[in-house]
């Protein structure tokens, strides 16, 4: 089995166990890892951490986002109320 074919086959366990299961047997599980399986777990923990770490960011820039419409809405309502009121 090539490297690349190996590694694809580690990915698919580690995908199918999850992240805490890897990381609970790398750190203090009862079979761990031989080194190089273990290394590219460590890999893919990283990965797995970078990629959630974007996905954070994408949330908070939309909470941010949807805060300020709702704010201009708010306002708008408000100035509405003002005009109606004032037009009376």
């Amino acid at each position: 089995m090539t490297d690349l074919e190996q590694e694809t086959a580690w990915r698919t366990e580690f995908e199918a166990d999850g992240e805490r299961a890897v990381l609970d047997t790398i750190c203090h599980g009862p079979g761990i890892y031989p080194d190089p399986k273990r290394l590219f777990a460590l890999r893919w923990l990283r990965e797995r951490e970078v990629e959630r770490a974007r996905q954070e960011q994408k949330m908070r820039s939309y909470v941010r986002w949807t805060f300020w419409a709702a704010v201009v809405a708010v306002a708008a309502g408000v100035v509405g109320l003002l005009v109606t009121w004032v037009v009376r």
